[in-house]
C-alpha cells in the first residue's frame, strides 16, 4: 500500500466495537438484545440525471428504490394501489426491490477503484422493464446509495469525532475546500453512503418471468479522472451517456498562454528571468530563466516552469470546475519527507526543486561525499574524481520569491516542484490515445518519482471522508511527527473476553524476488519500493543484528559515495542523457540508504511485509484505509514486530438484510528498541 495514509482508528469506531466485543460475550442487556436481534439493514438508491448536490431530487418513479419506498403503495398487498388491487399490475406482483448489494473502497494510491455491485429483482417485466432500462441500464447515469441499520445498532450511542492523527486534511479543512458537501450524515456509524455512475449492467429472465438485473457503478471520483485534457469551447452539460463535443483548445496551448500573459507583463518592467509567486498563495508560481550556464558552451534557451500548485488550480479551472470536481494540491494539504537532506532533481531542467530564499542545496550540483567540505577532496582522489571547481546552481540568475520546496519552516511541499512546460508538453503527446486528467497526472508522477528516487511519489487520490475530494498528494511522506496509537481490534476472546470478528484470516505472501534475501533490500536493487520487511534483522538474535547494521552501514557510505559522483557528473554535463540516467539511479539508492542507521530508515520509511490480513464484523462506517490496527493473540513476535494497516474496505448486505463490513490489512514495520 501507498505511505499516504497512516491514521487512527476514530475514538468513537474504538468504543462502539469495545462495546459490540462485550455484547457478544459477556453482555445481556435489552440493548445487547436489540443490537443482536434488531439489526436488519435498508438499501436505499437513488439516480439522477447529473452530479447530484445535496439538493437535487432524485428522477421519478423508480429513480428511487429501496429505502421507505419499500413501506408504501404497490409493495403493499392490500389498499387502493396495493399489489393485489392495483390494476396497473395485472400480474399483481410487487415492483422492484433490492437483493444484495456489494461496495468496495479501497486505496487508490494503488491504481484500484471503488465500485459497487447492485442486484435488482423484477417480478413484473412486462409493467416495469422498460422504467427500468431507462435509468438503471443506462451507462453514465449517476446514481447515489444508502446503507442503514436502525439507531439501535449502535451500542455506544456516539458518532465519528473529528479526524485524529491523520496525515489527511482535518474535517475544518475539507469544509473549506469543498463547502458544498454536507458532512453531517458522514459522521454517523450506521449509515453509509455511496455516489457513483453507472458503468454496466446485465439481466436475466428467470423460468417464472421475474428479470435479476445486475448494475455495477463506479465511484464518482474515478468518473472525474476521466475528463479529457481537450476542453470544450462552449461549456455545455453534458447528457447521461453521451460526450463532449467542439473539443478545440488543448491544454499545452492554455498553460503557455497563461505562463507568456505573466512574462510579457513582467518584461515589461525589466525582468527577463525571474520568479514570480500569484498574489494570495505561497504555492502557485511561475519561473522563466535560463537554466545554467556553462564556460565556453552555447548559452541554452530560456526555460518556462510553472509549480505543481500553479499547474493544479490551472486544471481545476479550465477542466475540473466543468464536471463540478476539484483537485487538490497545496501547502496546507500536501507536504514530503524532509528525511533527505541531499536530495536533488536528476534532471533540474524538467523537474525543479527549488531552493528558494530558504537556501537549501536541492538546486546545487557537486561532489558532497563529505558533511566536512574541508575532506571532499581527499575523499574525491581516492575516488578517482575529478570535484567541479564551483557548485553548478540551476537558474543562477532568477532572483527567489518562494522559500521553496524544502522551507524555512523546515516542511517540504510538493505542491512547490517546479515542471517544465514543455514536459507537460510532451506527456500530452505521450497521452493521445488516452488523454485524460488521470492519465496525464499519472505520467507526471513518474516523472516526478524517477527523477527524485522514488523519494516523491505523486498520487491522485480520494479523501476516504469526502468522496468528492480529489488529492494530489505524496503517497512516500510519512509524518514523523505523527503520534498515532494503534487500536487493538477484539478479535479472540480467550485473550481480550471480546470480540467482533465473524471471519479472521492471516496469511504470507512472500514474492519470489525477496524469498532468499538476507534482509529486506532486493539484491542489486535500490529505491523505497524495493525495500520491505521480511528479512532477517527484525526477527534476528541481538548478535546478527549488530552484523546486519554493519553491512548496511557499509552500503550507505558505498551509496553515498556514488550519489556525489552522480551529482558532480551532473555539474560537468548539466544536459547529458548518461548523466541523468547515472543520478537517477543513484538518488535511487541514496533513497533507500539516505541513513547509516537501519532502524532509522525502517522507522521512518514504514516498509511493508507482504502479508494480508482480512477481518469482517457486523456493518460499520468509520473506518478509513491507513487506520492502525493490532489483534490482540496474535504471536508476540508480529505484535513486537508489525502494526496493521488498513487498504481495503468492503461492505455487503445480503437479501436478508444483513449488512456486513471486511477489511483488508498489510503490517508495517514497527521496531521496538
Amino acid at each position: 500500500m501507498s505511505q499516504l495514509f497512516y491514521s487512527q482508528v476514530n475514538t468513537a469506531v474504538q468504543r462502539e466495537l469495545i462495546a459490540r466485543g462485550t455484547v457478544r460475550t459477556k453482555d445481556n442487556s435489552t440493548a445487547a438484545f436489540d443490537f443482536m436481534l434488531g439489526k436488519i439493514a435498508n438499501v436505499e438508491i437513488q439516480a439522477f440525471d447529473n452530479n447530484p448536490t445535496a439538493e437535487s431530487k432524485p428522477l421519478a418513479g423508480f429513480g428511487t428504490l429501496g429505502g421507505s419506498t419499500v413501506l408504501n403503495d404497490s409493495y403493499r398487498p392490500t389498499g387502493p394501489l396495493g399489489y393485489l388491487n392495483d390494476t396497473v399490475r395485472p400480474s399483481h406482483r410487487i415492483p422492484p426491490f433490492i437483493t444484495n448489494v456489494s461496495v468496495s473502497v479501497n486505496d487508490q494510491s494503488k491504481m484500484y477503484i471503488n465500485k459497487a455491485t447492485i442486484s435488482i429483482k423484477i417480478l413484473d417485466a412486462t409493467t416495469d422493464l422498460d422504467q427500468m432500462e431507462e435509468i438503471y441500464c443506462a451507462p453514465g447515469r449517476y446514481i447515489r446509495m444508502r446503507i442503514a441499520h436502525p439507531d439501535s445498532a449502535i451500542l455506544s450511542g456516539l458518532t465519528l469525532a473529528d479526524s485524529q492523527n491523520t496525515q489527511l486534511p482535518t474535517t475544518d479543512k475539507l469544509k473549506q475546500l469543498f463547502p458544498g458537501v454536507d458532512l453531517s450524515n458522514l459522521r454517523k456509524m450506521n449509515e453509509y453512503y455511496f455516489s457513483g455512475r453507472i458503468s454496466t449492467f446485465n439481466y436475466s429472465y428467470s423460468e417464472d418471468g421475474s428479470i435479476d438485473l445486475t448494475i455495477e457503478a463506479i465511484g464518482t471520483t474515478n468518473t472525474y479522472l476521466d475528463v479529457q485534457t481537450t476542453i470544450a469551447s462552449i461549456n455545455e452539460k453534458t447528457p447521461t451517456g453521451t460526450t463532449p463535443t467542439s473539443q478545440t483548445d488543448n491544454l499545452y496551448s492554455l498553460l503557455l498562454n497563461s505562463v507568456k500573459t505573466i512574462e510579457q507583463d513582467l518584461n515589461a518592467q525589466g525582468k527577463t528571468e525571474f520568479e514570480y509567486l500569484l498574489s494570495d498563495t505561497t504555492d502557485q508560481s511561475v519561473i522563466v530563466g535560463i537554466p545554467y550556464k556553462v564556460e565556453n558552451a552555447n548559452t541554452p534557451a530560456t526555460v518556462r516552469m510553472v509549480s505543481l500548485g500553479y499547474f493544479i488550480n490551472f486544471l481545476n479551472t479550465n477542466f475540473m470546475d466543468k464536471v463540478g470536481a476539484k483537485i487538490i494540491c497545496t501547502d496546507s494539504v500536501c507536504n514530503s519527507n524532509t528525511f533527505y537532506p541531499k536530495l536533488v532533481s536528476a534532471s533540474p531542467t524538467q523537474i525543479l526543486l527549488w531552493p528558494g530564499t530558504n537556501n537549501s542545496l536541492t538546486n546545487t550540483y557537486y561532489f558532497d561525499a563529505s558533511a566536512d567540505p574541508s575532506t571532499n577532496n581527499s575523499i574525491a582522489q581516492q575516488n578517482s574524481v575529478t570535484p567541479v571547481n564551483t557548485p553548478m546552481k540551476f537558474f543562477p540568475n532568477v532572483k527567489a520569491v518562494t522559500s521553496g520546496f524544502l522551507a524555512q519552516d523546515g516542511k517540504a511541499y510538493p505542491a512547490r516542484i517546479y515542471i517544465n512546460i514543455e514536459l507537460i508538453r510532451g506527456i500530452v503527446d505521450k497521452i493521445k490515445n488516452d488523454p485524460t486528467i488521470k492519465e496525464l497526472l499519472k505520467q507526471l508522477g513518474a516523472e516526478i518519482q524517477t527523477n527524485t528516487g522514488n523519494a516523491i511519489k505523486m498520487v491522485l487520490v480520494q479523501d476516504p471522508l469526502v468522496e468528492s475530494a480529489l488529492l494530489y498528494t505524496d503517497s512516500a511522506y510519512i509524518d514523523t511527527n505523527l503520534s498515532v496509537e494503534e487500536f487493538s481490534v477484539p478479535a479472540f476472546p480467550s485473550f481480550s473476553g471480546r470480540s467482533v470478528i465473524r471471519n479472521f484470516t492471516l496469511s504470507a505472501n512472500v514474492p519470489n524476488s525477496v524469498k532468499n534475501m538476507i534482509f529486506g533490500v532486493v539484491s542489486g536493487a535500490s529505491g523505497t519500493q524495493k525495500q520491505v520487511a521480511y528479512n532477517g534483522y527484525i526477527y534476528a538474535s541481538a548478535e546478527v543484528k549488530k552484523q546486519l547494521e554493519e553491512e548496511w552501514k557499509k552500503s550507505y557510505e558505498t551509496n553515498n559515495k556514488g550519489l556525489a559522483i552522480a551529482k558532480n557528473n551532473k555539474a560537468l554535463k548539466p544536459i547529458d542523457d548518461e548523466a541523468t540516467k547515472l543520478l537517477q539511479l543513484a538518488l535511487e539508492k541514496y533513497v533507500t540508504y539516505f541513513t547509516d542507521d537501519i532502524k532509522k530508515s525502517m522507522n521512518s520509511t514504514k516498509v511493508i511485509f507482504p502479508m494480508d490480513l482480512e477481518f469482517t464484523i457486523d456493518g460499520l462506517n468509520g473506518f478509513k484505509f491507513g487506520d492502525v490496527l493490532q489483534f490482540d493473540g496474535l504471536p508476540k513476535r508480529y505484535l513486537d514486530a508489525y502494526v496493521f494497516t488498513v487498504i481495503g474496505i468492503s461492505h455487503e448486505v445480503s437479501t436478508s438484510g444483513e449488512w456486513t463490513t471486511t477489511l483488508k490489512c498489510n503490517p508495517r514495520v514497527r521496531i521496538k528498541s
